[in-house]
């Protein structure tokens, strides 16, 4: 990997925190809360972090987060991955969750936000990582789902800045969740959906008309419609691109029939990030190298890319400032021009 890669100052804004579980962590979490899992070796947690689609992908995410039963379990997940953060070179993340996959179970919807609140002020106060939560609705689960954990989350607005809408795509457009994204926005917070990932351009659209989103995650399916990119660019709606995510769930078949290079030429706002990186074997870092060896991208569109994220970031504009002082100092150090 490039020193470039390694040195360069990254933010991340598209990232599932249970994503994150490394097998040593599903392992270990399983122990500590005596939970049956159908994995009895470090070898059959790898071999089940490979899958064929999104859906199928989905199952097996779902029974790996079997394994958190508390706010101690997120803190210690949490802290993981600000940690490979703070390796990776990262300023500022933003990490998406849940509470319904949890009280389905029985289990209490703060314990989500608890845990990783706390690992979010003691990774700034250890490694000087800002960031935050993106609570999410889990699409497939439908609106009533939907409506439901807003009325919890809702109790908690000055804990996190947006809310998304993630899970099964297909089947599932944005415009049936008009009503909570209506309240939402009426709250006074930002709105992100996964869009465009294995739905069509029209799923971005709808994102885009019906509940009003402030970025789109995913996007690469709005090449299929002229009229949307040249919308996205004259409005730069952000786009958090998460390219290994896209390779390992076949939605491209391999890194080079990725699209990421032609969005940018467009100007559209493109952002790099990981998505559920310890599934996909691969976090920012890695993302980076992987379209630099097979699409192209070079070190002037990584620095593009990372100022588009701490733009399209919901850190506060003094830490954005701060952000881009210290990526500014990067690229006059690199003599990069872009």
């Amino acid at each position: 990997m490039s020193e470039f890669i390694k040195q360069l100052p990254k933010v991340e804004l598209h990232m599932h925190i249970e994503g994150s579980m490394m097998p040593e962590m599903l392992l270990q979490l399983a122990e500590k809360n005596k939970i049956k899992i159908p994995y009895k070796s470090l070898e059959d947690v790898k071999n089940a972090y490979e899958f064929k689609d999104l859906s199928e992908f989905i199952d097996i995410y779902i029974r790996g987060t079997e394994v958190i039963q508390s706010a101690e379990d997120f803190y210690q997940l949490t802290m993981a991955y600000l940690a490979k953060c703070h390796a990776q070179n990262i300023m500022h993340t933003e990490v998406f969750c849940d509470i319904r996959t949890y009280t389905d179970r029985g289990l209490p919807a703060e314990m989500v936000l608890d845990g990783i609140e706390a690992a979010f002020q003691e990774g700034e106060k250890h490694f000087g990582i800002s960031g935050q939560m993106i609570p999410t609705f889990i699409r497939h689960l439908g609106p009533e789902k939907a409506l439901e954990d807003w009325q919890f989350f809702k109790q908690h607005t000055t804990r996190f800045s947006a809310v998304g809408l993630a899970a099964v795509e297909m089947g599932f457009p944005a415009k049936l969740f008009k009503q909570v994204f209506t309240e939402i926005k009426q709250a006074g917070l930002a709105v992100v959906a996964h869009a465009g990932e294995e739905g069509p351009a029209e799923y971005i659209w709808s994102a885009i008309n019906d509940i009003g989103v402030d970025r789109i995650d995913h996007g690469i399916r709005c090449l299929d419609d002229p009229a949307l990119v040249s919308y996205l660019q004259k409005t730069q709606i952000p786009l958090t691109v998460c390219p290994c995510s896209n390779t390992s769930l076949h939605v491209f078949e391999h890194m080079n029939q990725h699209v990421i290079g032609k969005m940018l030429d467009l100007g559209l706002n493109v952002t790099i990030n990981s998505d559920d990186p310890a599934h996909f074997g691969a976090f920012l870092q890695e993302n980076m190298e992987q379209v630099q060896i097979h699409c192209g991208i070079t070190d002037e569109q990584l620095i593009r890319m990372t100022f588009n994220a701490i733009d399209a970031s919901f850190a506060s504009t003094e830490r954005k400032v701060e952000m881009h002082q210290l990526l500014d100092q990067y690229e006059s150090d690199c003599q990069i021009d872009r």
